[in-house]
């Protein structure tokens, strides 16, 4: 049986597992564990305005919304087109019951995000990866 739960998990593991090699992981990984609470708390529209924005300076706030839309477009939970910015649009575009459905699916996918960051590049809520020295 192919659970959508289980497809969210193998898309989010394999973009998190894509940013090994990545030289921003840290800040990458700092952000995704700050995701699903962005989310809560700001609600996914502004989580993805303000991803967008910060992307101009730090490619490791698209990496992550990058990777986001991949995963819920991947897992068959969403099909978004435009990338980043079309999850954006879609999400302000949406009518009530979207936007709650995008809410719900969107946290899913950046739990599992965050459980990969702490799991596969073993890097904490503060960017420190496991094994690196504070001397």
């Amino acid at each position: 049986m192919d659970l959508r739960s289980h497809r969210v998990a193998r898309a989010a593991y394999a973009r998190v597992e894509a940013r090994r090699a990545d030289e921003q992981r840290k800040k990458y990984g700092a952000l995704v564990h700050k995701l699903p609470g962005m989310i809560l708390q700001n609600g996914l529209a502004q989580t993805t305005g303000f991803l967008l924005a910060k992307a101009q300076k730090e490619p490791h706030a698209y990496a992550a919304l990058e990777d986001l839309v991949d995963v819920l477009t991947r897992s068959g939970s969403s099909t978004i087109q435009g990338g980043a910015t079309g999850l954006h649009e879609r999400v302000i575009d949406a009518d009530l019951n979207e936007t709650l459905l995008l809410t719900r699916r969107a946290l899913e996918a950046a739990g599992w995000m965050k459980r990969y960051v702490q799991g596969v590049l073993r890097i904490d809520a503060t960017g420190t990866a496991e094994g690196d020295d504070a001397a």
